[in-house]
């Protein structure tokens, strides 16, 4: 994903913290807001919520509400949606690959004359290693 070509794209200012924001982010699976301010202690936090804001509004990130946690997000990389499972033992996240899942859900929305905006699925329960 060119993020200098979406805002660009989107009449929005390419400013150097907005594409260190962006290649951060994009490193990482899934991060909250308190990730990003502890890696730029430089940049306000008014700053970081504010290209946070723009890039939701972008669908360049995907908003994961974790209501324990408050939100979470990761980059929306096109043509590979996918959905996550959450231990509740050591709070690890994975995420699986949910293309026939969606399917389903888009169908059934269509059944009742819904429209998705947009949508997530969680799964909790333990992971392998918490098993063992």
């Amino acid at each position: 994903m060119n993020i200098e070509h979406i805002l660009k794209q989107h009449k929005k200012n390419v400013t150097p913290e907005r594409i260190q924001l962006f290649e951060s982010m994009d490193a990482k699976h899934i991060f909250s807001a308190s990730d990003i301010e502890a890696e730029f202690p430089k940049l306000s936090r008014a700053s970081i919520f504010r290209t946070l804001k723009l890039f939701l509004e972008l669908w360049v990130l995907r908003r994961l509400p974790l209501w324990e946690n408050g939100d979470m997000y990761e980059i929306e990389h096109e043509h590979h949606h996918h959905e996550h499972m959450k231990c509740q033992t050591c709070g690890d996240i994975l995420s699986f690959d949910s293309e026939g899942i969606c399917q389903k859900i888009f169908e059934a929305a269509k059944k009742q004359w819904f429209i998705i905006s947009e949508h997530s699925l969680w799964i909790f329960g333990t992971c392998k290693k918490c098993i063992s």
